[in-house]
């Protein structure tokens, strides 16, 4: 009897750790099928997350003259309402959907739109309420035409005043730089374009930016040989009216190779994380090499602790291929994901794993629950209460080509089931472990 006791109570330990181990989260309710539609592909999904855990989830739909599309989704991870489109022009191609919740749970979505302005390819957005109606009308980003304005990304404050940020190719085969422009809440210009970056030879391209609570933002991007070898991260930090704070700055500490690929969070106290892929021996999507690094950065811009790595499995390529793969949550946690080749057993698969605010880990875990065929292009979004949502593109999932998928987590302390606490494992081992010995005795006695 006793060495059943120990049996059962070493089982529940084995069961219960390696979900403490999961960053002290637990999934909340089953990987979900974004897209409704699913005839031809469904891709570049984008998600934002209001304070309360509702949230709206962006995709393209179509691989010919794609459109743009939404849906909206309460707390408790159901849908509210049907998936809508959210572009009204629809000549040519409308994709690479971007998104930002502000405090209220409006919600704003940023893309690229072919031709619209006239020239090759603009930056076209709508406004939303919480509701999902649409606020005013399809209004352009971008005020200079010239070429291509392309790779946005956008964020809000909590007031719902928000910034998007691109790369500008003032010509096709052209250098590029880093251009933004800031908004107020009701979708009207404040200030003119900006420009982003200082240092202008090379490429400087693919930015990724966050707001805090107060509106004041920072923007990274990759900037061509300034770091002396190849692609960096640079980075630089704003005030809510557009002021420059500080100057430009090295976001990277290991130069070798390429670091490409920015995402960036910031949490309410305007503190920031920055997280981007590292190829030491150069870029190579399908092959092996590719880690994922991050470095935290207190809100003055000064580097808290050093460069870190952020996934632990390192069997082949990792990446987070940049843009919304990091969220911050209320206390300055953040969660990181990432494509794994191979470590689902199946090609990519999403990874995920949660820091604490002083910069320590948990373990990482896996995100996705089908994993047949890849599951790529994760993004993440924090909610208020320390849950997150990560949605992700799944091959064939949906009986199509290309769909969205996703699922949501909790925090660990937010299940009131014992047996997901340290004093919920130590009270089952001794209750078994006391029946065991109750019946040891008994034996004896008999």
């Amino acid at each position: 009897m006793l060495k059943r006791a120990w049996s059962v109570a070493l089982m529940f330990v084995a069961l219960s750790v390696p979900l403490l181990a999961r960053a002290g989260v637990v999934p909340a309710g089953t990987e979900f099928q974004v897209d409704t539609y699913t005839s031809q592909d469904q891709i570049g999904g984008a998600v934002c997350a209001a304070p309360d855990g509702s949230f709206v989830v962006v995709w393209n739909s179509g691989p010919i003259d794609p459109d743009i599309f939404a849906q909206r989704y309460a707390s408790n991870g159901a849908k509210a309402g049907s998936e809508f489109q959210v572009n009204t022009y629809t000549p040519s191609d409308q994709y690479l959907p971007q998104i930002c919740c502000d405090a209220a749970g409006d919600f704003v979505v940023v893309w690229q739109s072919h031709y619209q302005d006239g020239e090759f390819a603009g930056l076209f957005g709508q406004r939303f309420a919480s509701s999902g109606a649409f606020l005013g009308t399809e209004f352009q980003v971008n005020t200079y035409t010239t070429g291509s304005q392309g790779a946005a990304q956008i964020c809000c404050d909590a007031a719902g005043d928000f910034v998007v940020v691109w790369a500008n190719f003032s010509e096709v085969g052209s250098q590029s730089e880093i251009v933004g422009q800031r908004f107020l809440s009701d979708g009207s210009f404040s200030g003119g374009e900006f420009h982003v970056n200082t240092y202008t030879p090379g490429y400087q391209s693919y930015p990724a930016l966050c707001c805090d609570v107060s509106g004041d933002f920072v923007v990274v991007w990759e900037s061509d040989g300034q770091d002396g070898n190849r692609f960096g991260v640079f980075g630089q930090r704003f005030a809510s009216n557009g002021l420059l704070l500080g100057s430009e700055f090295q976001v990277n500490t290991y130069t070798t190779g390429q670091q490409i690929g920015p995402a960036i969070c910031c949490d309410r106290e305007g503190d920031f994380t920055v997280v981007w892929d590292s190829y030491p021996e150069g870029f190579n999507p399908s092959g092996p090499g590719g880690d994922v690094f991050g470095q935290r950065f207190a809100s003055g811009g000064e580097p808290r602790g050093t460069e870190f790595q952020v996934n632990v499995y390192t069997t082949g390529r990792q990446n987070e291929f940049g843009g919304g793969a990091i969220c911050c949550g209320p206390n300055g946690d953040f969660v990181v994901t990432w494509s794994s080749y191979g470590q689902d057993g199946d090609l990519d698969g999403i990874f995920a794993r949660r820091f604490g605010h002083t910069g320590g880990a948990s373990s990482e875990f896996q995100v996705n629950t089908y994993t047949s065929g890849d599951q790529f292009g994760a993004r993440v979004a924090c909610d208020a209460k320390g849950g997150f949502v990560v949605v992700w593109e799944s091959a064939g999932q949906d009986g199509s080509s290309e769909g969205v998928s996703g699922q949501r987590f909790e925090l660990l302390a937010q299940i009131p089931t014992p047996a997901l606490s340290f004093a919920g494992i130590a009270a089952g081992v001794l209750a078994l472990l006391g029946a065991g010995g109750a019946a040891l005795r008994r034996r004896r006695r008999g």
